[in-house]
């Protein structure tokens, strides 16, 4: 209960008032007391004045100063308890009322030098009670001769009475402030307090997520300026919240649709944060990666590399690796705190594996195009440089080199058209003639348009197919350019005296063109690459068949350019398959 700013506030009052009206009552009483004592002293000494004066002209030979004495005794009623007068200092020729001769030494007093000043002495009696004094007044006559002393004691018990009346006023007054303050402070603390607790009950909601937080303001004061503040930072609050969480968002929403790996790994090496793209790169699952060191990571994946090394070894860590016939480079930027202290680092992990494959397809294209142009070139350059040398002059020998010219002339303008035609599918400006057309028409006139060439090789050449298949969408030219391609492969790589038969079937929505072969077939590890630009499985054959090494391809660009797909089922020394799936109109 102390602990609340309420009870404090009012204990502080408490004893603030009770402070002050202790304080306040010692010195009223102690005021009080002192002006009664001196008032009552004074009112006593005016009345044995009075009696000095009854008695200073009868002190000598008065045979009624008795008498006076004893009637202004009884006038004085209790405040005078008793009186004795003195003719010297040890004659009493008078006196009344209760007398002790403890105020002996006084009357000796007076009668001695200080009684030449003509006043008189108040002092308390021998008893210590400063409210029974005794009190000496000299009786001075007409002729200003001392002719007595008037000697009495008197009850001061009235003052001690008042002063109790006084005191439990003060006490009952007191009681009734302390009340009063107790009442009326808890009522000004709950003013201060009950808005604080408000404050507090909506600021531990606003702690725990509860940002629609608001609190009626009630005053101007500060406890109002307070709530204002406090309406103000909840609406701030919420705001900045509502922003960061926002940006959070996009920050997750960027880091999850990353191609690239993203690792947060502390100093000490426990990965802070990662994007699910390091699990794809990796080829790691989610639950390997949770709850592992850094370190540990690296040592399953034997990445050579460990914590240490990233802060300290920057070319370690900023290179190229191979992990799992990938090709992963990765780049480490380091971060710290206010301080300027290195508390981390961010390992972005990029897969290069498709740009080291394109890059050295690439490299392998130029090469390719170099050797295909290379070789006619040669071949014409040599035959032109013989014919100029003399050999013009022998008509066999001209008819013969001239033919050779022509036959590597069409060779590279082949390879040229090729070129020219996978240039523009790639940078899709081809210009297509799109139309409905009879599918099972284009094949049948496109096998036989190719039975001449499989005659030559005493190839037998069918076709089956069903004939109501339905009409496609797409370009005569390009669909029999494929076919075409597709059909003289076959025959090229059939020896005499094999098969090759076309089919054409109706598959679901589909139409599915089928060229099976009894050829030599095709190794395994080389099917993946058999629509790569310029790959052959048998150079030298390809090339002495007149090949370019670019058919394949084509054939693959068209087909997926009308929305279909093309592959090749085989296996070497039993023949090969080749599927071509076109969508139905």
């Amino acid at each position: 209960m102390l602990k609340s700013i309420q009870w404090k506030l009012v204990i502080i009052s408490f004893l603030l008032v009770w402070l002050a009206m202790s304080i306040v009552g010692v010195y009223v009483t102690k005021e009080i007391k002192e002006d009664q004592l001196e008032s009552l002293t004074s009112t006593i000494i005016g009345r044995a004045g009075n009696l000095a004066n009854r008695l200073k002209d009868d002190m000598i030979g008065a045979p009624n100063i008795q008498d006076t004495v004893t009637s202004w005794f009884f006038e004085q009623g209790n405040l005078i308890s008793g009186v004795r007068v003195y003719q010297d200092a040890q004659l009493i020729v008078a006196e009344a009322g209760n007398m002790d001769m403890k105020g002996q030494s006084l009357v000796d007093l007076m009668f001695g030098e200080i009684i030449k000043e003509q006043h008189y002495i108040d002092m308390p009696n021998e008893v210590g009670n400063e409210y029974s004094r005794s009190i000496g007044v000299p009786i001075i006559s007409t002729n200003y001769a001392l002719v007595g002393i008037i000697y009495m004691n008197a009850d001061l018990s009235e003052v001690q009475e008042n002063i109790d009346r006084i005191e439990n006023i003060v006490t009952y007054a007191t009681l009734w402030s302390l009340a009063i303050t107790i009442l009326l402070g808890s009522l000004l603390a709950r003013t201060i307090t009950d808005p604080i607790k408000e404050v507090t009950s909506k600021a531990e909601k606003l702690a725990k997520g509860e940002f629609e937080q608001i609190i009626a303001v009630k005053s101007k004061d500060e406890v109002g300026q307070l709530t204002e503040m406090f309406n103000y930072l909840s609406s701030r609050l919420k705001t900045t919240l509502d922003e960061i969480e926002n940006e959070k968002n996009k920050l997750d929403i960027i880091l999850t649709s990353m191609t690239d790996g993203i690792i947060a790994v502390s100093r000490t090496g426990a990965i802070i944060h990662r994007n699910p793209a390091v699990s794809g790169i990796l080829d790691i699952g989610e639950e390997t990666l949770e709850n592992k060191s850094f370190d540990e990571i690296t040592n399953e994946l034997q990445w050579e590399i460990t914590c240490e090394e990233l802060f300290t070894n920057s070319e370690k860590a900023n290179n190229i690796l191979s992990i799992d016939k990938k090709i992963i480079k990765t780049n480490v930027v380091l971060f710290g705190n206010e301080k300027n202290e290195t508390i981390g680092a961010i390992i972005v992990l990029q897969d290069i594996t498709e740009q080291e494959r394109l890059d050295r397809m690439r490299k392998e294209f130029v090469a390719n195009v170099s050797h295909e142009l290379r070789t006619p070139l040669t071949t014409i350059k040599s035959y032109t440089e013989t014919l100029l040398d003399g050999a013009m002059d022998n008509k066999e020998y001209t008819t013969n080199f001239l033919k050779v010219i022509d036959s590597e002339s069409e060779r590279m303008t082949r390879l040229v058209k090729d070129l020219l035609q996978l240039s523009k599918l790639d940078y899709d400006n081809m210009q297509w003639n799109m139309k409905q057309m009879d599918i099972y028409k284009v094949v049948s006139d496109c096998t036989y348009k190719m039975d001449i060439s499989a005659k030559q090789k005493n190839q037998t050449l069918i076709f089956n197919g069903d004939i109501d298949i339905p009409v496609i969408l797409g370009d005569k030219d390009r669909i029999e350019q494929v076919i075409i391609n597709i059909l003289s492969n076959a025959i090229k790589y059939t020896p005499d005296n094999g098969k090759i038969e076309v089919s054409i079937t109706k598959e679901e929505n589909n139409i599915v063109i089928k060229v099976a072969d009894t050829g030599l077939g095709i190794p395994k590890e080389d099917l993946p690459r058999l629509f790569e630009r310029f790959y052959r499985v048998d150079k030298a054959r390809s090339r002495m068949l007149g090949g370019t090494g670019l058919g394949l391809s084509i054939a693959k660009q068209i087909v997926e350019a009308h929305k279909g797909n093309i592959k090749i089922q085989s296996e070497y020394g039993q023949g090969t398959q080749v599927f071509i799936c076109l969508p139905a109109a």
